[in-house]
Parts: structure tokens; C-alpha cells; sequence
């Protein structure tokens, strides 16, 4: 599966490589679900460094994975054993899913990540109660990363905010919600004004 998905979009990223403007074009006409973000990244990165270093890079960047994982498991469960909370961790590199993506630089590990350095942050409010706005604020701001990269994550902007809704006050709950905003801007964008499904312009993404 994500050879296959490797190859339907390594069409896009060679067309971003050599004009985003028509890349983009052609992104639109054929009506990918995803944000075109990441491949527009990955292509000027290919054009920077070259494909095999960042095909490389994104392996090394992918085992980073079990390693922030295990660093939430320590926060959340800081009576067990941290031997076991490793062994849980590490099992993630068994799972074809996380390997394939790694190898044929699908966008899902790198959604991932992002999704867990918010997960991270999450735990950070409740550990350190002196920065805690400071650690909502990185919360929303891995969550956006992620969601650009795959937007069903954006969800747990709900779930995020309900949770932390009692720690903030009127004005902090104003700068979280004009921090999403503004970060969220370009796919907003894209959503009403770009992306189209037979000739309409659609709030699918939503």
C-alpha cells in the first residue's frame, strides 16, 4: 500500500519541483483528498538536498517515532516500570505500517510525529503548572502541523480545547483561538478557495 501511494504522488512532487503554480493546478484538477503541503515540502527539499539524501533523512526521522513515544508513556504512567513503557515503545517498529511508511516516504510518520510532539506538549500542561500556556500554545501548534499534513488530525482541536478549557483565562482562551486562526489561514484558504469537486468549490475538508 504505501509503495503504491508512494508512487501516485511522487507524480505531484516532481510537478512542485519544477513549477509549484502548475503543480498546483494539477493537484486541484485531480482532486487529492490531502493538503498538497507536504508534497510541496518535499520537493524543494529534493531540489535542496536531493532525493536519496531526503528519502535518508526521512528514515532517520521516522525512528524518532517509538522514541517520543515512549517519552509520553513516562508521563502518563510515571508509576510503571520505564523498562516496560521502552518494550511497549519500540514495539512500533514490528508495525508494517509504520515501516513501509518510513521507507517509501509516505506523509502518515510524518503527520505522526508532529501528532505526538502534541500529545507531548499535552502532558507538559499538567507536569509543569508554571509555563502552562506556554506548552497549550506548542500543544495547537504540532496539532496544526500535523493536521496540514493529515487533516482528520485537526479534530483534536475540539477534544484539546475542552480539556484545557478550565486552566485558561478569557483573554488566553482569546490568544489560543487567534493562534489557530492565523496558523490555520492558508489551509482555510485552500478549503473555500482552491480545492474544488466538479466545478464547486467545497467545504469537504470540514
Amino acid at each position: 500500500g504505501a509503495e503504491l501511494d508512494y508512487l501516485l504522488t511522487k507524480k505531484y512532487i516532481d510537478l512542485f519541483s519544477l513549477d509549484l503554480n502548475s503543480g498546483i493546478q494539477i493537484f486541484k484538477v485531480d482532486q487529492q483528498s490531502h493538503f498538497p503541503f507536504f508534497y510541496i515540502l518535499i520537493s524543494y527539499l529534493n531540489n535542496l538536498f536531493g532525493e536519496k539524501l531526503v528519502d535518508y533523512s526521512y528514515l532517520i526521522l521516522s525512528s524518532f517515532i517509538p522514541i517520543i513515544f515512549y517519552e509520553i508513556l513516562k508521563k502518563r504512567f510515571s508509576n510503571l516500570n520505564f523498562e516496560i513503557l521502552l518494550i511497549l515503545s519500540f514495539i512500533i517498529f514490528l508495525s508494517p505500517y509504520f515501516r513501509s511508511s518510513a521507507v517509501w516516504l509516505t506523509n502518515d510518520n510524518f503527520a505522526l510525529l508532529f501528532f505526538l510532539f502534541s500529545i507531548n506538549s499535552f502532558f507538559n500542561i499538567k507536569i509543569d503548572n508554571k509555563n502552562y500556556f506556554k506548552h497549550i500554545i506548542l500543544c495547537f501548534f504540532f496539532l496544526i502541523l500535523a493536521s496540514y499534513i493529515r487533516q482528520y488530525y485537526s479534530l483534536f482541536f475540539i477534544f484539546y480545547f475542552f480539556l484545557v478549557f478550565q486552566k485558561l483565562k478569557l483573554k488566553e482562551i482569546f490568544y489560543v483561538f487567534m493562534f489557530n486562526f492565523i496558523l490555520s489561514l492558508p489551509a482555510l484558504y485552500w478549503i473555500f478557495f482552491v480545492f474544488e469537486v466538479e466545478g464547486f468549490r467545497t467545504g469537504f475538508y470540514w
